[in-house]
């Protein structure tokens, strides 16, 4: 469990650990350096399974997932953010998953968005079946990292999260882990995803860090995985989104021309991002 300033959700997700009916599990609790009451919170449970950890530095979050693993001592890693719930079987049908299959990976879970009533918003329903799931690869990360298990050693094999993901290291294991191994998804809602009015309106900066992240993801996803031919259709619109969101970010900084020539060259290369793309028109019509 990674945490920066995260007290006011943070006792449910800690109380959702404890409730689990698996109980053989300790967590590591990494706080990147919280200036509110994150750490009297966290220290206050009296569980020798909890063992706190506080950065020397704050860290970008691709940073403190690393330091984070570098902690871990089980055979199997769950993960779950300091804002997010598990349902109190999650951790029991997970870890009976993976012993039921040997030749996977990393394991899912079907999701519930909640806000901050913990009233449910929506679902979050990834495909359960392999190729399905395989090529949604492609072109988005259909693996909630909350609802995320995965095998210690394994991760440790491919190199664990990529040093070089500030936002999407999350993204970058789950493909270096599908490129040589089979993941997987149980098809229940096994954890509560919060949804936040700070998750949603990041900075500019952000924004356009996350865009050239996802762009290299997917066409690395592109250069490394067996695609049906319609998720590399898919995998070429959602480059194409990325990239225009970069044109659009250049135009923001003042950069008319290169803007507009990336923005443009995109489109006449793949027309359908304009109008088969939910994502752009959303984007179009945001301020920067």
């Amino acid at each position: 469990m990674n945490c920066f300033n995260g007290e006011k959700y943070l006792r449910p997700a800690l109380d959702s650990v404890l409730a689990q009916t698996y109980q053989n599990w300790e967590l590591i609790f990494w706080d990147n350096q919280s200036t509110d009451r994150s750490p009297t919170i966290c220290n206050s449970y009296r569980d020798s399974r909890i063992r706190y950890f506080r950065a020397s530095e704050h860290t970008e979050l691709g940073v403190a997932r690393i330091l984070a693993f570098r902690e871990t001592r089980g055979e199997l890693i769950a993960i779950l953010d300091a804002d997010d719930v598990a349902r109190p079987e999650r951790l029991t049908r997970q870890v009976a998953f993976l012993e039921q299959h040997p030749d996977v990976a990393l394991v899912g879970s079907w999701a519930e968005y909640i806000d901050e009533r913990d009233v449910v918003l929506g679902e979050y329903k990834p495909p359960a079946s392999q190729g399905e799931l395989q090529d949604c690869l492609g072109w988005t990360n259909p693996i909630v990292h909350s609802s995320t298990m995965y095998r210690h050693q394994l991760a440790m094999e491919v190199g664990g999260y990529p040093a070089d993901l500030l936002n999407s290291s999350d993204y970058g294991l789950v493909l270096a882990l599908a490129q040589r191994f089979r993941i997987a998804v149980v098809d229940d809602f096994l954890c509560q995803l919060r949804i936040l009015a700070t998750s949603i309106s990041r900075s500019k900066q952000y924004r356009k860090h996350l865009a050239r992240e996802s762009l290299m993801l997917f066409q690395h996803a592109a250069a490394i995985l067996p695609l049906s031919t319609k998720a590399r259709r898919l995998n070429r619109r959602a480059q194409a989104v990325e990239t225009i969101k970069l044109g659009m970010y250049r135009l923001s900084e003042g950069f008319v021309w290169s803007g507009l020539m990336v923005i443009l060259g995109t489109v006449l290369s793949v027309p359908s991002v304009l109008w088969g793309n939910g994502p752009v028109r959303r984007f179009l019509g945001k301020p920067f």
